[in-house]
């Protein structure tokens, strides 16, 4: 942050000097600012709570209508999806919460804020670090890659958060969200599935924000539907194994392909699995086979082809591992791939 000299104006829009106005003063203008956009997030809160608009009541009752099974928390959805999204390219309250107050703040800084909110950011985010003192919270956007480091808002109760379905409001240098919810996902193959129901999403956001979209990922954060239907014949396939370092490397190696070719995810596992499964505790290192099947399999079966250097990148192993690897199992790895197309 820019140092303010004592002979500028002050930055709280008093027009008087610097020295002469907040220099001095025990609560600096950082603090008012902060105090200041947290009433204003909470005004809008407040106001949201009471429906005014009948134009979102169509979208209202649909989204509600087709996730209340696996979010029945009416009144909050109300906020959340209808007026702070504004469903189908409508204006949102947000937008219009902001129009109505951006006129009546004198204070530059923050009528810049409120100018800069006018276009949040929409996510749908893994936390990866949380510290609770700081109330900082960072995390990696699943639609676009990009990372985050967002701040809780004090009224805000703190709890664990495994994922982060909001709108980000630029302040400072850091982000504030605004109408969130932060659902938990337990096992490797739920987050799979919704990584991968999302991005199926990405290619155009608007999707997402449209109404179908949001229930779609809501779908994929709370309800779980999806996840447990995929998580059904990994964990199957599991059952079998005895070693629990071979049932975890089998979730990797599905999470990986549902990324690459979700079609292809239950072959390679399936193979894997078998290989496992006979040989048992002479696999040693189960990422050595994670990457050598993954590379077989798109020599195999797919158009794009992997070098052993990206399987074993993927995996974490040496290409040399790989390549070892390869040649003493790939014979049979094609007679069971064959197999598995055929029984397809």
């Amino acid at each position: 942050m820019q140092e303010i000299g004592r002979n500028e104006p002050c930055p709280c829009g008093s027009g008087k000097k610097y020295k002469k106005c907040c220099a001095n003063k025990v609560i600096n203008i950082e603090t008012i600012l902060v105090k200041e956009q947290m009433d204003l997030q909470l005004g809008f809160l407040n106001e949201a709570m009471a429906p005014k608009q009948s134009s979102f009541k169509k979208d209202y009752e649909y989204v509600l209508q087709e996730v209340q099974e696996v979010f029945n928390e009416p009144q909050f959805l109300t906020v959340f999806l209808t007026y702070i999204f504004g469903l189908h390219g409508k204006p949102s309250s947000w937008e219009q919460f902001l129009d109505e107050r951006t006129p009546s703040v004198e204070r530059p800084r923050l009528k810049e804020l409120l100018e800069n909110w006018q276009q949040p950011e929409p996510v749908v985010a893994e936390v990866t670090d949380m510290e609770e003192l700081t109330r900082k919270v960072t995390m990696k956007d699943l639609v676009s890659g990009e990372s985050y480091e967002v701040t809780i808002p004090e009224f805000h109760s703190w709890a664990p958060i495994d994922y982060l379905f909001t709108l980000l409001l630029p302040f400072e240098d850091k982000w504030v969200p605004y109408g969130f919810m932060f659902p938990s996902v337990y096992t490797k193959s739920e987050a799979a599935a919704l990584e991968s129901r999302v991005k199926k999403l990405a290619d155009d956001r608007s999707e997402w924000i449209s109404t179908e979209g949001v229930v779609e990922v809501i779908r994929a954060l709370v309800g779980r539907e999806q996840a447990e239907e995929n998580s059904e014949w990994i964990d199957q396939m599991t059952e079998s194994l005895s070693s629990d370092q071979q049932k975890e490397a089998l979730h990797e190696l599905k999470a990986f392909w549902d990324q690459r070719d979700e079609d292809l995810s239950l072959f390679a596992c399936h193979i894997a699995s078998a290989y496992f499964a006979e040989h048992g505790a002479k696999v040693r290192k189960p990422a050595t086979y994670l990457a050598t099947f993954s590379y077989l399999m798109a020599q195999h079966a797919t158009e794009t082809p992997m070098t052993q250097k990206e399987a074993g990148e993927a995996f974490d192993v040496t290409a040399s591992s790989v390549s070892s690897a390869a040649r003493k199992v790939e014979e049979w790895f094609v007679g069971e791939l064959e197999e598995l197309k055929k029984q397809s």
